[in-house]
Formats: structure tokens, C-alpha cells, sequence
């Protein structure tokens, strides 16, 4: 018990140290469940800043991003990384670690389009890394999804933002790739490659 209120106690430190955003109204939901287990998922309104795709005839998918909030470039980003790993190391649940691990993983996404949108040529690699620790996310959700499953949950929805995501991601990966530098285009192809992989692997778990 001292343990949840000491590690409760951290939270709320670090969530008062970050600086709101004029734009959007971050929650930030704490749930403790009856075994200590705490799940918390961050509701943010604002839209995503959407790398347009390269041809004006594709329809865009339909999928918001969540804000990404404070930046990778920020001296106080470390603070956000410790209040996500205290999170993510108090989730118990399968799905709801599968929730969690997709938001961190379209918020990894859209922090690095913030960062190339800031300013391209100085956050290139930045962005790329940011992305990429995304995609980790995103395969630890695929996990999550599957643990869940095999212990009778209910996973339809989950699965749909699954697939929802990873064709938005798919596509933003395309419109990166296409204008990355020429020493980040073989890591974006990679990355693109793994959208894609996953985008097969949520399909196939829809289909069970």
C-alpha cells in the first residue's frame, strides 16, 4: 500500500511540473483497480498535425493522432519518459496495456511529425528515433492483444483502432519516406516494411 501511494505521489509531481498546453486539455486517469494494478490514459481533443500525402488523389485515413504534448527536444522531456515507464510498469491488465501501448505508440508518431514540422533539417534523426521507439510500442500492443484474446477478453475494439492505426501509420511512413534525407531513407523503407507487417498481423487477429 505504501508502495501505490509513494508511486501515486511521483505522478502527481510530475504531472504538476509539465507546462500545459494552450491548445488542448491533457487527463490524465489513474484507476486502481482492486489487485494496486493503476492504468492511467492521457484524453486529448486536438487534431494532428497530418503530413499530407504526396498524391492529391488518395484519400487520407480517418484516424486522429493524439497531441504529443512536450517534445523530445524539451529539457523537461525526461520527466514525461519517468511518468510513462512508472505507468507502463503498473499496468497489469493485457488490454489496457495494449491501450496504453497504442497511445504511446501514435504519440511517438506524431511527435516526430511535430519535430520534422519544427524544424526538418535539425530533427531529422530525432524524429526518425522518435518514430521508430513508436513502432516498438505499436508490437508490444499486437502482443498485449494477443494475450488478451487467448484469456477470453473482448478485443474487438482495440483491434479496430489496431487497424485503424496502422493504416494511418502506414501511409504517414509513405509520405515521410518520400522526403527523408538520403541517409534516413533506408530507416524509414525499414519502418515502413514493419507498418506493414503489422498492418497483416492485427488483420489476421480481426479475422479469428
Amino acid at each position: 500500500m505504501r508502495r501505490i501511494v509513494f508511486l501515486f505521489s511521483i505522478l502527481t509531481l510530475i504531472s504538476l511540473s509539465l507546462p500545459p498546453s494552450f491548445t488542448t486539455f491533457t487527463k490524465l486517469n489513474v484507476d486502481f483497480a482492486a489487485s494496486g494494478a493503476v492504468f492511467a490514459q492521457e484524453e486529448l481533443s486536438i487534431k494532428e498535425a497530418t503530413v499530407s500525402a504526396d498524391s492529391k488523389t488518395t484519400k487520407s485515413v480517418e484516424y486522429t493522432l493524439p497531441y504529443p504534448g512536450i517534445l523530445p527536444d524539451n529539457p523537461l522531456y525526461f520527466l514525461k519518459m519517468i511518468r510513462d515507464r512508472i505507468v507502463d510498469f503498473l499496468i497489469s491488465d493485457p488490454l489496457k496495456k495494449a491501450e496504453f501501448d497504442l497511445l504511446q505508440a501514435d504519440k511517438r508518431l506524431n511527435t516526430g511529425i511535430y519535430l520534422n514540422n519544427k524544424n526538418k533539417d535539425k530533427n531529422a534523426n530525432l524524429a526518425q528515433s522518435t518514430i521508430s521507439k513508436g513502432e516498438n510500442y505499436f508490437e508490444d500492443a499486437i502482443k498485449r492483444v494477443r494475450e488478451a484474446k487467448e484469456q477470453g477478453m473482448d478485443t474487438k475494439d482495440i483491434l479496430r483502432r489496431l487497424s485503424e492505426s496502422s493504416k494511418k501509420r502506414r501511409e504517414i511512413l509513405q509520405s515521410l519516406a518520400n522526403k527523408a534525407p538520403r541517409d534516413l531513407k533506408d530507416d524509414y523503407s525499414h519502418l515502413l516494411k514493419r507498418a506493414k507487417d503489422f498492418e497483416t498481423q492485427v488483420t489476421a487477429l480481426m479475422s479469428k
